[in-house]
């Protein structure tokens, strides 16, 4: 359906309304030179003439100095101001144009093309009220000029004349009968001034103009619920021919009186006709999503949008609105299943790329990922995040190879510090993988230095160097770091601590390793815990711990031997 216009002011397209203006040196005035010696009229005549040959031949200047010269021997010749007025607004001289324009016309009031020349110079200048003056004496006095009513009556409306532009559009109307375009115009000022009767007549006299159209009906039926004028709308909606776009409009109506399932009940047949436009199911469907309040009315809303998914499987907005519902309906799989139908009918849509990615993240499906990367690098070759996503997801697969040149690749793309800090934090990851250890560190530094509080990096560079047993002095600066940023991951508590293990201070390192242990039901966490109590003397509460972890996943493959033999093994 066609959504009601309310924006800013538009120029009308005058051959909608009247015939076409007539064009040929015929409309021009013969150059007066009846005062003139015979030696001086030839010489003028022969300079006009070379003048329009020049003109002809796009040889502005020379056909400006030519017309000039012959000003000097005819300064009252009408035709003349007006050659050297358009030439002079061709070349951007506006306000030099103004002078011969406004003589020209002075010349001779009759002349529409002289007129109407001097009325866009006005307005190019700014000079708004000087136009509607030119119109207005144009139109009252040569004939044939009705159709530049349109002009005037934005010239009133652009200068906050509202009641001149409305009276000035209907007597156009009186002359080449009801437009849309211009109850478009009017619609602005009557909106402006919050007059909906008045609005309402306008659309009125429309929809009589058109009785057996439907489209205008909808369209004010429309602007009437959403305006919250219930009983008018209910008046239009019984003249509609069809019923089906009747029962669509009357079940947003039961949405606005809270009446949901009554609504949810009518679109449900109204959503399946072939004769409503696929915009109009998806606004009314938006419209019973957002006041669905049960799950029976969301189990509803996901069979309709299947529904309307089959109905329009080549139609790009409805399987991406498909996807867009799912999604909020926390369908996860679903949503997937039409943003990727929705690429496949049309892939210049970014936004939905990454909606593709974000979900496949989120259910690690890494495979996929990587494939509809890919291909969507095809299609925005210069979007950085999509190299993240690709890189992220051979990363995952411990193809580190790859995923390093994917985000070597994409990092020129990347200009947000957060971003790009993101891409050397996974580098840093894939070369430590590869065993690359110099070029991970690189690439950790590097990845600080454009965010200094990456907490991926802190944690995984610290840690890192704990286990190398390298830089402990810069591991447990950035561990510190970590634990001040984030006091409650025990994630970063159990690196944090570890970085303290490393350092032998086993007593600060039991602070944090409990805390770990008891926020997160890990095998690494809880079997570090149990290595510093071990380190304490604290050999049964250790084995304890140990027993605990090895019942989880993630603990080392020497957990079983360190319960049995009671004993620290490193």
């Amino acid at each position: 359906m066609r959504a009601f216009i309310i924006g800013g002011l538009v120029l009308l397209s005058l051959a909608a309304f009247s015939q076409k203006k007539k064009k040929g040196s015929s409309d021009f005035s013969p150059i007066d030179v009846t005062e003139l010696s015979p030696g001086e009229k030839l010489k003028a005549e022969t300079i006009i003439i070379d003048a329009e040959r020049e003109l002809i031949l796009e040889n502005y200047f020379k056909a400006l100095e030519l017309f000039k010269s012959a000003l000097e021997i005819t300064p009252d010749d009408a035709v003349v101001n007006f050659k050297i007025a358009e030439i002079l607004t061709k070349n951007g001289d506006n306000s030099g144009a103004l002078v011969y324009a406004t003589k020209a016309a002075e010349l001779d009031k009759t002349n529409k093309y002289y007129l109407l020349l001097a009325a866009e110079i006005h307005k190019s200048l700014s000079n708004y009220k000087e136009a509607t003056a030119i119109y207005q004496r144009m139109i009252d006095n040569v004939e044939g000029t009705e159709e530049y009513l349109f002009d005037l009556a934005i010239l009133y409306q652009f200068q906050g004349e509202d009641q001149k532009a409305l009276e000035t559009y209907s007597r156009a109307e009186a002359v080449f009968g009801v437009n849309e375009i211009v109850l478009r115009e009017k619609q602005k000022i009557y909106l402006k001034k919050k007059d909906y009767e008045g609005l309402m007549k306008e659309w009125d006299k429309l929809i009589a103009e058109h009785p057996g159209e439907d489209t205008y009906t909808i369209e004010l039926a429309q602007f009437l619920i959403t305006h919250n004028m219930i009983d008018e709308a209910k008046e239009r909606l019984q003249q509609l021919h069809s019923g089906q776009q009747r029962d669509l409009l009357m079940s947003q109506i039961m949405l606005t009186e809270g009446k949901t399932g009554e609504a949810l009940e009518l679109a449900s047949t109204t959503l399946e006709s072939k004769d409503i436009d696929y915009a109009s199911k998806l606004q009314i469907l938006n419209s019973l999503l957002q006041n669905a309040l049960t799950t029976e009315d969301f189990d509803m809303i996901m069979t309709l949008t299947d529904g309307l998914a089959d109905q329009y499987p080549e139609i790009y907005e409805v399987q991406a609105f498909s996807g867009d519902v799912m999604y909020q309906l926390e369908n996860q799989e679903k949503a997937l299943e039409y943003y990727v139908k929705a690429v496949e009918v049309d892939p210049a849509h970014f936004e939905t790329w990454q909606n593709i990615l974000q979900i496949e993240a989120s259910l690690s499906d890494f495979d996929a990922m990587i494939k509809h990367s890919e291909k969507a690098m095809e299609y925005f070759p210069n979007q950085g995040a999509l190299y993240y996503f690709c890189g992220t997801g051979y990363l995952v697969n411990k193809e580190y190879k790859k995923s390093i040149q994917i985000f070597e690749q994409g990092k020129r793309y990347v200009t947000n510090s957060q971003l790009k800090s993101v891409f050397y934090g996974q580098m840093g990851d894939a070369y430590n993988s590869l065993k690359q250890y110099q070029k991970s560190y690189d690439s950790y530094e590097s990845a600080l230095k454009e965010n200094p509080t990456n907490d991926h990096v802190l944690n995984n560079y610290s840690f890192f160097l704990s286990l190398k047993k390298e830089k402990l002095d810069k591991a447990i600066e950035m561990s510190t770091k970590l634990v001040e940023l984030h006091p409650d991951n025990p994630t970063y508590l159990d690196t944090h601590g570890w970085v303290l293990y490393t350092l032998e201070k086993y007593d600060e390192a039991l602070v944090y390793l409990r805390k770990a242990a008891n926020l997160q039901e890990d095998g690494t966490v809880i079997e570090h815990y149990g290595d510093v109590l071990y380190k304490l003397g604290k050999v049964d509460q250790a084995v304890e711990q140990w027993r605990r972890a090895s019942l989880l996943n993630d603990a080392s493959e020497l957990i079983n031997q360190k319960i049995e033999q009671k004993k620290l093994l490193e």
